[in-house]
């Protein structure tokens, strides 16, 4: 092996390292910092009102998925019992036959909504 080459292992070695480090750092905005941000609408997903929420919002996608299944599109009367906890609400953003978006959001819950689509449940801040 040459010298050179075995010289140039540990750095290259601590280089990957550092890259590696470096993608797993949060990303900082401005003052506030959007990583102080992104903890606080963290924080808000951990609350028991926004987990019921949460489980809404599983019910809402599966019970789109199974009413597609029956019917072979998509629809919204599989969502008329759905059992909602107080002062939660579903807003059909985008519907269509073959696919739909609905935002579940709490006054229970600050700066925390659910988005339910064909790819599932996203948590994303309101």
């Amino acid at each position: 092996m040459l010298p050179i080459a075995s010289a140039r292992r540990p750095l290259a070695l601590a280089l990957l390292v550092l890259a590696l480090v470096a993608a797993c750092a949060p990303a900082v905005d401005g003052a506030t910092g959007a990583a102080g941000a992104a903890g606080a609408a963290s924080a808000a997903f951990d609350t028991p009102a926004a987990q019921a929420v949460e489980r809404v919002a599983h019910e809402a996608f599966h019970r789109m998925e199974i009413g597609r299944l029956r019917t072979g599109v998509y629809t919204t009367n599989v969502l008329v019992d759905l059992d909602l906890p107080r002062g939660a609400r579903i807003t059909v953003e985008a519907f269509s036959d073959g696919d739909y978006t609905l935002r579940l959001t709490s006054d229970a819950v600050d700066g925390a909504a659910w988005l339910v689509s064909p790819r599932g449940v996203q948590r994303t801040p309101s």
